[in-house]
């Protein structure tokens, strides 16, 4: 059933929960400053702890993963980034962003230490530019 559509500009709401207080937000600040994409990946078998927008993860090889989205971006021209560590020891890597199309794009998690891709326990990537 629809119900047709809603429009407005601002968001207010009282945050009765934390402050008591109102609040407002421009809905142009959700639109186009929110991530469109957002993964928290357990690299040691490709594992998604927690997603948005996320449909799959490819495991393409050691640290090498392709996130595929739900809903597709306009062009290929967001902003795509990648980190990832190991909390546990004092070992840090870097996570570039390699293939990047409207529907997917690749990241590869690389030792600061060394020039080989490896697996990290935990590895992150958020995308942000417009959705289709």
């Amino acid at each position: 059933m629809a119900f047709g559509n809603l429009k407005f500009d601002t968001l207010t709401t009282s945050d009765a929960k934390n402050t008591n207080t109102e609040k407002s937000l421009d809905t142009s600040y959700v639109f186009n400053g929110s991530a469109k994409q957002w993964v928290l990946l357990q690299s040691s078998g490709n594992s998604v702890t927690d997603s948005f927008n996320n449909s799959s993860v490819a495991d393409n090889g050691t640290g090498d993963y392709t996130l595929t989205r739900t809903n597709n971006m306009a062009n290929a021209t967001y902003c795509a980034i990648g980190s990832s560590g190991d909390p546990q020891t004092s070992h840090n890597a870097s996570s570039d962003v390699d293939v990047q199309t409207t529907s997917v794009h690749d990241i590869r998690c690389v030792n600061d230490a060394a020039t080989a891709t490896q697996d990290v326990p935990d590895t992150v990537s958020t995308v942000h530019g417009d959705v289709a």
